[in-house]
């Protein structure tokens, strides 16, 4: 049966923590898309920045936990981060929400083979299967909107996916250092290395508008990278990488609601897949006794 192995702590609240943190990360797209309105008419560059600035200083008291981490996988995985968060609300600015989220959500595929290749961790069929149907969700989307409109936000949505694997490998490889440190470190230097998109647009921002994105880093990356980052030390990667597929199903809901844009049916199609692929990999997760 290819159920969750049972790493050392706590397994079922490492996989609660993935959860919570998929449904935190699902409120992005919702945030970018007001902030691009004409009220607020916030540059891509200055959200990504002030949002990753934020978090980061939010959670600077946390800095002296770094001592223990190791220093070249804490500075590539700042890296990886920056691409992340960065190229994630250029992706959201110059394609649909949907889109977006769904092109970022490749990267299970790139966790799975990177999880097997350095962590040797043994993917039965039913993981095999759930890959399969989550990556087809992600092609359809990617198939479906390829217009010269939108093709810099799908490059960004690609982009952002190869990086997000990376920095799941490299969270899952280290072992020592505070999460909240660690989510410190890559909001910090998110923020200094976003600057050049962001410089000469923060001018003449609103205090609405800054509250609404310290809002946003604080709790829609600050917070979740933490749960994501502990999570990952008692959880297989390939599960925790499984579980955030709940974010691109519920990112384009909120959107929805809140500013209007609605899915394609490509989009519907995709996160039909991506649910089905959710169902395969935990449907006997759980068993409820009769």
């Amino acid at each position: 049966m290819d159920t969750p192995a049972s790493p050392p702590g706590s397994p079922a609240r490492g996989y609660l923590m993935v959860l919570a943190c998929a449904v935190l990360w699902s409120l992005g797209g919702v945030f970018v898309k007001v902030l691009r309105q004409p009220r607020y008419d916030m540059d891509p560059g200055a959200i990504a920045c002030l949002r990753s600035a934020a978090a980061g200083l939010l959670l600077a008291w946390a800095l002296p936990g770094l001592a223990r981490a190791p220093k070249g996988l804490a500075a590539a995985s700042a890296l990886a981060y920056t691409v992340v968060v960065g190229s994630f609300v250029f992706a959201v600015s110059g394609t649909t929400a949907a889109n977006a989220i769904f092109l970022q959500y490749a990267y299970p595929l790139i966790v799975a083979i990177g999880a097997v290749c350095f962590f040797h961790e043994r993917l039965g069929r039913r993981t095999l299967a759930a890959l399969g149907f989550g990556l087809a969700g992600v092609a359809v989307i990617l198939i479906c909107s390829w217009a010269p409109g939108q093709r810099t936000g799908l490059a960004c949505g690609i982009a952002s996916s190869v990086a997000f694997g990376v920095l799941a490998l490299l969270q899952h490889a280290i072992r020592s250092g505070g999460p909240v440190a660690l989510s410190a470190l890559y909001n910090l230097a998110a923020a200094v290395l976003l600057l050049p998109f962001a410089w000469g647009k923060l001018g003449g921002l609103s205090v609405e508008a800054l509250a609404i994105v310290a809002a946003m880093g604080v709790f829609q990356l600050g917070l979740p990278y933490i749960l994501f980052i502990r999570a990952l030390r008692i959880v297989p990667a390939t599960d925790a990488a499984l579980i955030t597929l709940a974010e691109p199903v519920l990112n384009p809901l909120w959107v929805w609601l809140r500013v209007g844009e609605r899915p394609s049916d490509a989009t519907v199609a995709g996160a039909g897949l991506i649910l089905l692929a959710l169902l395969v990999r935990f449907a006997r997760w759980r068993r409820v006794p009769i």
